[in-house]
């Protein structure tokens, strides 16, 4: 009580000192005035959950966080919960824990709002005065078309981007010239059938797309199903473009569809020569420790759609609606968000959806296995807008990988393929909505 009593005490003389001389004390510390300072912040702890964000929070994120947060909040602390077992965002509310910030990819946005996990944070961001002017539009827009309204459900800390990525001992060893910065795709298989070769019991394979075929056909706009009408799109020219240049890499002999991870091929037994993925520089920081000699170098390109690469997630980080601690999560969610954190974070390799070149350019500084590549190269391209997904997205690109494989194994033409994967499409969401 007594303790109380001398809280309130404080509070009291903070409010007089400030109304004598027309001024209030910041967040941080007394007032300039040489007044009184402000009562301190109880202390708060702030749970904070992902679904469908990988690694994003990971150790390295949480090291650079950290000192941030003790300077400016030093009241609050975050528990991070991984995404597995017991403190999976599900596995958590289940067990009553619930998040006060929770990390996912634009892409899942609906779907929380539908299970009433998160709501417009527009007041809270105008209540903390946060700039979305600082953000690269795009970003913004796409975590706004997650919504019926444009509401704005967070605030983006990370994008992903599609990068070519490709092992230069591999080429050495051949005497092919490396990969460039503006290939087309055509250009891309030409060279990839330069360094697949069979060397002794080796099979080298010149170049994987990373995800059959759905990041290929990513830059052409195109979906598997319409999420206005969720009837499958396949009946596209778009589709047969993406098929047609999946089959080429594919038919490249030696270079067929694989059992084995293409990223395993990559960084561990290292026998594929180029690799299109997503921000894995963490992994490949990792895989240069083990004799990796890699580098990167901009995404191919359609001819019809220069400079473009496929949909880049957006992580977003929300305050829950149902969490109690809704505008401290606000503070902590603009101070990751904010330029400080984020230049830190792109220090050592994270993209940050932010405007500022200077960011931009720091990309992996501080991490050694980053210095002299090309990572300026991933820059050079844009992603497409990221689409409003159908509920059924994943099932019917699911759909669509299986008929593709079966069209680069022989056993079916490019329209039956499509025409059958169209059919499957449609049977799949007449099922799943029959069944709800």
């Amino acid at each position: 009580m007594r303790t109380k009593i001398m809280y309130a005490l404080i509070a009291i003389g903070a409010v007089v000192a400030a109304a004598g001389c027309g001024k209030t004390a910041s967040d941080g510390g007394g007032s300039p005035e040489g007044g009184a300072a402000p009562a301190k912040a109880e202390p708060v702890t702030l749970q904070i959950a992902s679904q469908g964000a990988g690694t994003v929070l990971d150790e390295d994120f949480q090291k650079v966080v950290g000192p941030f947060l003790a300077k400016k909040y030093p009241h609050i602390t975050l528990q991070y919960n991984p995404e597995v077992g017991t403190t999976t965002l599900d596995a958590l509310m289940t067990a009553g824990t619930v998040p006060d910030i929770i990390l996912t990819f634009n892409g899942n946005l609906a779907a929380l709002k539908d299970k009433d996990l998160i709501s417009d944070m527009t007041p809270l961001l105008q209540t903390q005065r946060v700039d979305l002017n600082r953000f690269e539009t795009g970003y913004i827009t796409d975590v706004r078309n997650a919504s019926p309204n444009g509401e704005l459900y967070g605030l983006p800390i990370n994008v992903q981007y599609h990068a070519m990525y490709y092992n230069k001992d591999i080429f050495d060893k051949f005497g092919a010239p490396y990969p460039t910065d503006g290939m087309n795709w055509d250009q891309l298989i030409d060279l990839a059938k330069k360094v697949t070769r069979t060397e002794g019991a080796t099979q080298y394979r010149g170049l994987d797309p990373g995800n059959l075929i759905v990041w290929m056909s990513q830059p052409l706009s195109v979906a598997a199903i319409d999420p206005k009408t969720d009837k499958a799109t396949t009946d596209d020219d778009r589709w047969r473009r993406a098929f047609q240049i999946g089959k080429a890499i594919y038919d490249i002999p030696g270079n067929g569809i694989v059992g084995a991870s293409p990223k395993d091929q990559f960084m561990k037994t290292k026998t594929l020569a180029i690799l299109l993925d997503l921000n894995i520089l963490t992994q490949l920081s990792a895989a240069q420790k083990d004799g990796l000699n890699w580098d990167v170098a901009q995404y191919p390109s359609y001819p019809e759609k220069p400079n473009t690469y496929g949909n880049a997630s957006v992580y977003v980080l929300s305050a829950s609606k149902p969490g109690k601690h809704r505008e401290e999560a606000a503070k902590v969610i603009d101070l990751i968000a904010s330029e400080e954190v984020q230049m830190a974070l792109s220090r050592i390799g994270r993209l940050s959806p932010l405007k500022s070149a200077d960011i931009k350019k720091a990309l992996g500084a501080d991490n050694p296995a980053l210095k002299d590549k090309h990572l300026p190269s991933i820059f050079k391209s844009s992603p497409v807008p990221y689409p409003n997904a159908s509920t059924y997205r994943s099932k019917a690109e699911s759909i669509l990988n299986g008929k593709f494989r079966e069209y680069v194994n022989g056993t079916m033409d490019v329209n039956t393929a499509l025409k059958q994967a169209g059919e499957e499409i449609d049977k799949m969401v007449a099922t799943e909505k029959g069944g709800k």
